[in-house]
Order: C-alpha cells, then sequence, then structure tokens
C-alpha cells in the first residue's frame, strides 16, 4: 500500500469511528509501524492547499504544545459537519465532454479507469424522468463525437424541432431526449414525428440542425416511464408475454436480476418453477435473453412467440447436422 492509498485508508477508518480512534489502531488498520502513521498524520493536518477537518480529543484545553497531539494513544475524529465530501456534479454534457479528454492524458490506462469512475459517481441524473435517461446499469459512458447532444439538449429546452440526417435521408422530428442504453453503449434520440415516438441511433445520425419551428413538449411524458415496458431499444408493439423457468442452478436468481427494474409479475409455482409475466415492446431482444437460459426457459404465452423460439432453436440445429 502507497503512501496515497494509505491516506485514504486512514481518513476512511477515521469516519467510521465517529467516536474517535486512536493512533496506534490506526497503524494497526493499515499494517504500518507507530513512527510511520505518526508522520502520515502530520502531513494530514497539515495539508494547507485542501485542509482536512480533522481533530483530537486533545485539541481543547491543550498548553503543552502540538507534539502531544501525535501520541499513539489520542484520539482522531472528522468534524461532523465537513465529513461527507460531495462529488462535483455533472450533467450529460460535461460528463460526456470530459470523458471524451480521458483517451488524451499520458497516463496508464488503471489510472484513467479510476478517473472515469469518479467522473461517473458524480453524474447527475437530476432530469433523467424528463429528457435524460440512462437504461441499464451505469456503466462506463461512451462519448458522443462532435456536438450533437448540446445541439439536442438546447433544442428540446428551447422546445425547436430538430432536422436529423439518418441513414443518408433527412427528417424533421419534436427532440424528447437523449438515452444511453448501457448494455450495448450506445447513445439514442428520443424523438416523435408526428403521432409516433421512435429512437434513432446516434452513431447512424449524421448531422442535427436546430430549426425555427418550435413544438409542444408532452405533458406528463418520461423517458423512464416511455421504455419501461421496452425490451432494449427495439421499436414493435406491446405483447403480454409468460415465461416459465424451472428451478435450475442460479436461474431463477438470474431472473430475479435481471428483471427487478421492470414491473414484472413473479410468481413461485408449486413444483419450485417461476412464472414471469410481464408486457413487452422488443421481441428479438427478449427473445436472445430467454435462449440464454437454454431448456430451462418455456414461452407459454403468446403462441407466436413460442413459434419463433422453435424457427431459432431449429436454425441452430442445422448448424450442427451431421454429415
Amino acid at each position: 500500500m502507497d503512501s496515497i492509498e494509505r491516506m485514504g485508508k486512514i481518513m476512511a477508518l477515521i469516519e467510521a469511528h465517529p467516536e474517535g480512534i486512536c493512533g496506534r489502531a490506526l497503524a494497526d488498520g493499515c499494517g504500518v509501524t507507530w513512527g510511520m502513521m505518526k508522520q502520515d498524520l502530520k502531513v494530514l493536518v497539515s495539508w494547507a492547499e485542501n485542509p482536512i477537518p480533522l481533530y483530537t480529543d486533545h485539541d481543547e484545553g491543550n498548553d503543552e504544545g502540538e507534539g502531544d497531539l501525535f501520541l499513539p494513544e489520542v484520539k482522531w475524529f472528522m468534524a461532523a459537519a465537513q465529513k461527507c465530501y460531495k462529488p462535483v456534479h455533472l450533467n450529460v454534457r460535461e460528463a460526456v465532454g470530459i470523458l471524451a479528454t480521458l483517451d488524451f492524458l499520458q497516463e496508464n490506462n488503471a489510472l484513467k479507469e479510476a478517473l472515469r469512475q469518479k467522473i461517473l459517481s458524480g453524474f447527475d441524473l437530476g432530469e433523467e424522468d424528463t429528457y435524460r435517461y440512462i437504461k441499464g446499469e451505469l456503466t462506463p459512458l461512451e462519448p458522443i463525437q462532435g456536438k450533437t447532444f448540446p445541439i439536442i439538449e438546447n433544442a428540446i429546452r428551447n422546445n425547436r424541432r430538430v432536422t436529423i440526417s439518418f441513414n443518408g435521408r433527412k427528417i424533421t422530428v419534436d427532440p424528447l431526449g437523449i438515452v444511453y442504453y448501457s448494455r450495448l453503449r450506445y447513445w439514442y434520440l428520443a424523438a416523435r414525428q408526428g403521432d409516433i415516438i421512435k429512437t434513432y441511433h446516434l452513431n447512424n445520425v449524421q448531422e442535427v440542425l436546430e430549426t425555427s419551428e418550435s413544438f409542444a413538449y408532452p405533458v406528463g411524458f418520461s423517458l423512464k416511464a416511455w421504455l419501461g415496458p421496452r425490451w432494449g431499444m427495439e421499436y414493435g408493439e406491446l405483447i403480454q408475454v409468460k415465461v416459465r423457468f424451472l428451478n435450475r442452478a442460479q436461474t431463477l436468481a438470474k431472473v430475479r436480476k435481471d428483471v427487478a427494474h421492470r414491473a414484472s409479475e413473479l410468481t413461485t409455482l408449486e413444483d419450485g418453477s417461476l412464472l414471469f409475466q410481464d408486457s413487452i415492446i422488443g421481441v428479438n431482444e427478449f427473445i436472445t435473453w430467454i435462449l440464454g437460459f437454454g431448456s430451462a426457459a418455456e414461452i407459454l404465452e403468446p403462441m407466436e412467440l413460442r413459434s419463433l423460439i422453435l424457427k431459432r432453436v431449429q436454425e441452430t440445429l442445422e448448424n450442427y447436422t451431421l454429415e
């Protein structure tokens, strides 16, 4: 453990003991001698540029000099009012801009990854229910190239339509939000054209231009609620599904983990199997998920979905026919 790591552990130990922790216990906790711990504590309390709110049980009423603070039996505390350091909060545009610069740092990959995670820990999702949303677990963001995001965000705030060059054609849409799909690590524009709301893969958007045309943002619209039924980012009809999962190995635990964020209905049957019921959009990604469970999963409804699964299995078997 180097000195910087040890400083972090000292702070964590002090914060974890609001009743105070003596210098000897700090040394034992860090696996170093008292002499080394004494030097570390002196560095911490003399850090002039960024003073750390530490104090001891000898700070008040002590007339015998600073030396008494650095004895192994002296207890150390962190000022309660200041002990929680809040991260810098970044909006999507700011976070993406900073993350994009990390690749230019002349540092090793481990350090850059650590910086990336610290930036993400302060990521501001205060408006995620409206025009920002991250679908799936929060994973390292992939930067949007160019000025795409600032233009979209500005257009949403000003209620202005945008013209996008998408897959070689130009269309004008009402921008409703930006979605980051963490499983695939892609960004999408959620937009309305007429009465239809769709997502557009931003890798396939060559240009975004804000127009002078205004639009009314849908009252009560929430990206989180709109994307709720979707299994991935696929566009399609809402369908009701029922799937039976057999109690094999970690199957049931994985099902519960995978659907924890959804409004699914899970029922344990008498034989120990699990009945999964949900309303979904996105047949292809749903089928891919089901096939990952092999023979431990059986689609009960709808029949059309059972037929698609059977077709996929038959196509797979054709790859393994013996000559």
